[in-house]
């Protein structure tokens, strides 16, 4: 798995990575005037190009993120997108 190293002042993080081939995607729905679409990800290929732990990982962390209750529920996308925008 590749991470990569980002320093803030005092901070030090670690991001996981993965790589997705292009031939894995397929398009499902678009929206032009937001310019973004909807893909589907054949696993198969990110499993080939990316090594076997780095996808178990991010697996096994959403797992235990769940099991101990660290995540957030929204009842519209509208709030969910304001979330990931701050």
């Amino acid at each position: 798995m590749s991470t990569k190293t980002v320093q803030n002042k005092d901070k030090i993080l670690k991001i996981a990575m993965i790589k997705i081939p292009l031939s894995s995607l397929r398009c499902i729905l678009s929206y032009p005037k937001e310019n973004k679409i909807i893909c589907e990800i054949d696993i198969k290929s990110m499993e080939r190009i990316n090594e076997p732990k780095s996808l178990d990982e991010i697996i096994n962390e959403s797992r235990l993120d769940y099991a101990l209750g660290n995540y957030k529920t929204f009842v519209n996308a509208k709030n969910l997108i304001a979330e990931l925008r701050s």
